[in-house]
């Protein structure tokens, strides 16, 4: 895989702060929370095909299950 330059270094950084054991890792839950963000939001589309909702209750929604 390859990633420009800026990305490794942010990626470095986040090893050195201590929020990753390697990058390899920092990569894998990126991926991960990409992944599971995508799927909450064509979920969340789907269901609101059927009963609208607002804005942010979908922001608070896909926060709520990404970032926790």
């Amino acid at each position: 895989m390859n990633l420009p330059e800026s990305y490794l270094n942010m990626l470095e950084n986040l090893v050195v702060a201590g929020r990753f054991p390697n990058r390899s890792e920092a990569i894998r839950v990126s991926i991960r929370d990409l992944i599971k963000l995508e799927y909450l939001i064509d979920e969340r589309i789907d269901r609101e095909k059927k009963s609208p909702i607002t804005e942010s209750e979908v922001l608070n929604e896909v926060e709520e299950n990404v970032f926790t």
